[in-house]
């Protein structure tokens, strides 16, 4: 976002999940009489202001930031509501952040789950927190990190996504160890699946997998054949032809 989004920070604020004034003013109001004090299943204030120094570190990585830099050039008027270039940056931001949480969340101490469910208990783990003035600068922080409005709450897409668009080239492709079956109409999986009367997802080989699997077993077990007892001079498949020209002579038993 950076300079292009000077007079559309708010609206995607709007979008991403922004707060108004009365609520800075309540929560301004609110750390003044906060707790410091640990609270069971919560993050200590210092636990969280070290998770938000690492986040910090990953968004501000060159890297993360060509990448975000690329985005708002890519979708230019992604600050008029109801446009929609707006949708998509913010889909595109949450495939961003998705990978960043994915390689911090899970690290000591906080241990959480990777990708947008442990973003997800990270805000439920710094609720205690929350009001605590360092941590809400370093929310601040992170916000302008990522050319968002100061007071922008990053809200997690509805589902994880099946896809995410990674171009700087950092998806993995995981290669399968199970051969490709082919169904009739000639499309190529590792996996088919069908729904059955019951309206359940079942998984099935296709007819066509199974014929040819059949025609590789007959080809296997015709490929191999018996040599006949000591003494003779022919080959023998197995249903029982005799293949004079393939000769396998055998020394007869003394």
């Amino acid at each position: 976002m950076g300079q292009g989004l000077s007079g559309a920070k708010s609206k995607l604020s709007g979008v991403l999940g922004g707060k108004s004034s009365d609520d800075q003013g309540a929560s301004a109001a609110g750390s003044a009489g906060g707790s410091s004090a640990p609270v069971e299943g919560q993050f200590s204030v210092d636990e969280v202001l070290e998770l938000q120094k690492a986040l910090k570190a990953a968004f501000g990585e060159e890297s993360f930031q060509k990448l975000l830099r690329r985005a708002e050039a890519s979708y230019p008027k992604r600050g008029q509501r109801g446009h929609a270039d707006q949708m998509a940056f913010t889909t595109q931001l949450q495939g961003l952040l998705l990978h960043v949480y994915r390689t911090v969340l899970p690290r000591k101490p906080w241990c959480l789950q990777p990708g947008w469910e442990g973003y997800k208990e990270m805000m439920l783990k710094m609720a205690a927190a929350s009001e605590d003035p360092r941590v809400i600068q370093g929310k601040e922080e992170i916000n302008r990190i990522l050319g968002l409005p100061r007071h922008t709450i990053i809200r997690p897409p509805t589902d994880e996504p099946v896809f995410v668009e990674t171009p700087d080239g950092s998806g993995n492709m995981t290669l399968s160890a199970t051969a490709m079956l082919t169904d009739a109409d000639g499309d190529s999986a590792h996996e088919f699946w069908e729904e059955d009367r019951g309206g359940q997802l079942v998984r099935v080989i296709p007819r066509s997998s199974i014929d040819l699997h059949k025609s590789c077993e007959r080809k296997a077990h015709d490929s191999i054949a018996f040599l006949a007892r000591p003494g003779t001079q022919a080959r023998i498949d197995r249903s029982g032809h005799d293949f004079p020209n393939r000769e396998a002579i055998v020394p007869s038993a003394s």
